[in-house]
C-alpha cells in the first residue's frame, strides 16, 4: 500500500512515518524540509495522485506562536488542509486529517466527540476550521475522509520545549522544577507509540467521522513534576510561576478511549511511568 503523510518530518509525522513503514507500506513524506509546499496545489495534487491513503499532518502546529502570528497559522492550516482534501477528492483517495484536542478548550469532565468546539487560541481555530472542513468534504462531495483528534502526545522526538523535555533537563540539575499557574492544570497525556497506532487505525474509521485518540486520565502538571522528579532521583523543589505571556489559554482537558475502541479497536498500552521513561531514555541519548 502506498501512503502519503504530510508534515512527516515533525513529532507525529516521523513516528507516523516510521511506524507505518515498520507495518510493511510503502511511505511518501510530504513537507517543507523535503521540499514541498502545502500551500502548492500543483505539488499537492500530484502527491496524492496514485496513492492509497493519504494522512495528513502537516500544519503551523505552535499554540502560543499562533497568538502572534495568526494570519500565518491560519492560512497554512485552513487553506492547507483544502488543498490536501481538494486532491483526495479528485483522486478518489482516502485520507485520514489529524486533529487536535486544542479545538475544544477547556473541558471540566471527560470530553466526548459531540463536544462544541471552544477554540481559545488561532492554532485552535485553525485547527477546529480544518476539521469542520474533512466533514463538510465528505457531506458535499462524499469524499472519503475523517479526523483523528489527538490529546496531548508525547514521547521520543517531541519538541524539547514542551513538559516533559523542560521538566527532565530542570530536574537532571536539580534546578527548581517550574509549574505554570497553580499547578491544578490538567492534561490527557497520551504516548507516542499509541497515538500513531491510533492514527494509521483511523484510516479505517468510517467516512465523515470524527474520533479522540486519548487515555482517560487526568494528570496535572505537579503529578508530572513529581513523577520527573521520582524518576530522576532529582532533588528539585517545584516552583508555580506565571504563566508566559502568550499562554495558548487551555487549563483544564481530560477525554476517553472510549469511542475510538468501538469505532477503530483502539486503546492506549503505554502508562505514563512507562511512556516518561521512555522520554526520558531518549533525551538522554540527545547529549552523547
Amino acid at each position: 500500500m502506498k501512503v502519503l503523510i504530510t508534515g512527516d518530518t515533525g513529532f507525529i509525522g516521523t513516528n507516523l512515518k516510521q511506524h507505518v513503514g515498520d507495518l510493511g507500506h510503502e511511505v511518501i513524506g510530504f513537507s517543507t524540509r523535503n521540499g514541498f509546499d502545502i500551500m502548492d496545489r500543483g505539488q499537492v495534487e500530484s502527491a496524492v495522485s496514485g496513492m492509497d491513503v493519504v494522512i495528513h499532518g502537516a500544519a503551523f502546529a505552535d499554540p502560543a506562536a499562533s497568538i502572534d502570528q495568526p494570519e500565518k497559522t491560519i492560512h497554512i492550516n485552513l487553506l492547507g488542509t483544502l488543498n490536501v482534501l481538494k486532491a483526495c477528492a479528485i483522486n478518489d483517495v482516502p485520507c485520514t486529517n489529524i486533529s487536535s484536542c486544542e479545538i475544544y478548550g477547556d473541558g471540566e469532565g471527560p470530553i466526548t466527540e459531540e463536544a462544541p468546539f471552544k477554540p481559545p487560541n488561532p492554532y485552535a481555530m485553525s485547527k477546529a476550521a480544518a476539521d469542520l472542513l474533512t466533514h463538510t468534504f465528505h457531506r458535499a462531495y462524499e469524499a472519503d475522509v475523517r479526523s483523528v483528534r489527538l490529546f496531548n502526545p508525547y514521547g521520543p522526538l517531541q519538541q524539547l520545549n514542551k513538559i516533559v523535555p523542560r521538566f527532565f533537563f530542570q530536574a537532571r540539575k536539580n534546578a527548581p522544577i517550574t509549574v505554570y499557574g497553580d499547578d491544578s492544570d490538567t492534561r490527557d497525556y497520551v504516548f507516542v507509540g499509541d497515538v500513531v497506532r491510533g492514527i494509521w487505525a483511523s484510516s479505517d474509521a468510517p467516512a465523515g467521522t470524527s474520533v479522540n485518540l486519548a487515555t482517560g486520565v487526568a494528570t496535572t502538571s505537579r503529578e508530572m513534576a513529581e513523577l520527573i522528579r521520582s524518576l530522576t532521583g532529582s532533588t528539585s523543589s517545584i516552583e508555580i510561576v506565571p504563566y508566559p505571556a502568550n499562554f495558548g489559554g487551555i487549563f483544564r482537558q481530560v477525554s476517553s478511549s472510549e469511542s475510538a475502541e468501538k469505532m477503530i479497536g483502539w486503546k492506549p498500552e503505554v502508562p505514563l511511568d512507562e511512556g516518561v521513561l521512555r522520554t526520558m531514555n531518549w533525551l538522554e541519548h540527545l547529549d552523547e
